[in-house]
């Protein structure tokens, strides 16, 4: 069953280029063409200009981050003097990309360092390996660009599950989390939550207040998180799987006995598992959770406790009706 509702999905706010160098995973550093860095990044793709160096432009994509490896190099290195590789090096700086890395800790000709200032290109270099660094830009160009949607809840990392509960307001979601807490979990985010859609596949989870780690728990105010618990309790990041709903215990409602259907949530295009927990005095609503969680974990592994009950409980009544 989807639990399908309406959700507004936004556009991420432009992305210059000068933000590449807060991440420090990248090893980034400017050579040339620092006015190029507030030069807007649109597309997670990359490029390796190999084809263009040798004059074929019918394919080319100037929009894109252009990467120049080790072999890209070399083969400047070698023919740069030439005016014809010379005229297409050139071609690559005045279609204006995004900017221009050079990998493995490369120096630059003269010419490079030029025409970046020219063209005003951000020409940047990083001392990681191509494939090494094209992985690593690709997954966050791919989170900060990506369409995203505003949930609120708390964000958990729970037995390496990314979990997100919701629930009404005064419920105990920041409640729960703070006990998950002190159970060894790990707290991503409280209040709004940013998810995007990293890939068709999944979909990625982060706090959306720009003063991460704060929670605020009615009776006290607002703690920060990542002092009160240390490193070892935060994290910024995490993939969504799993989402618990906390409601208030309604005497009415008929709520799963059994678990043999599991509801999901559309979220970006992307169905995602969902429980229902109802709340009442005397419920231990963290260990709820992570029965949730464990369960989840075997039904991804191919075990499904509720149907194995129910098939064991029908094969007893038939045993005793064909006494």
């Amino acid at each position: 069953m989807n639990l399908q509702k309406e959700e507004r999905i936004l556009r991420s706010d432009p992305f210059p280029v000068r933000k590449l160098l807060d991440f420090s995973d990248l090893h980034l550093r400017v050579l040339a063409g620092e006015e190029g860095l507030n030069q807007t990044i649109l597309l997670p793709e990359l490029n390796r200009p190999a084809l263009e160096l040798s004059g074929f432009f019918e394919k080319w994509r100037p929009n894109r981050i252009q990467i120049l490896g080790s072999g890209e190099m070399a083969y400047l290195l070698s023919k740069h003097e030439e005016p014809s590789v010379h005229e297409y090096v050139e071609r690559i700086f005045a279609s204006h990309p995004p900017c221009v890395v050079i990998t493995n800790n490369f120096d630059p000709f003269p010419e490079l360092l030029h025409l970046a200032e020219t063209f005003h290109v951000a020409l940047l270099q990083s001392e990681l390996h191509t494939t090494q660094f094209t992985k690593r830009l690709w997954d966050h160009l791919e989170i900060e660009l990506s369409p995203y949607v505003v949930k609120r809840g708390v964000m958990m990392d729970i037995f390496n599950v990314g979990v997100l509960i919701t629930g009404p307001s005064s419920v105990g979601k920041s409640e729960s989390a703070l006990e998950l807490m002190h159970k060894g979990h790990t707290f991503v985010a409280d209040d709004l939550i940013t998810i995007r859609g990293a890939q068709s596949s999944k979909v990625i989870a982060t706090g959306h207040s720009p003063v991460p780690y704060h929670m605020e728990i009615r009776g006290i105010g607002i703690i920060d998180a990542a002092r009160m618990y240390g490193p070892r309790a935060i994290r910024q990041y995490k993939q969504l799987d799993l989402i618990v709903s906390l409601e208030d215990w309604d005497a009415d409602t008929d709520y799963e006995r059994l678990g043999i259907d599991r509801p999901t949530t559309q979220i970006l295009g992307i169905d995602i598992p969902c429980y229902t927990i109802p709340v009442k005095p005397g419920r231990n609503i963290s260990t709820i959770v992570e029965v949730a969680v464990l369960d989840h974990k075997l039904r991804e592994s191919g075990v499904f406790m509720a149907k194995e009950f129910d098939e064991t409980l029908i094969k007893i009544m038939q045993k005793r009706e064909g006494r």
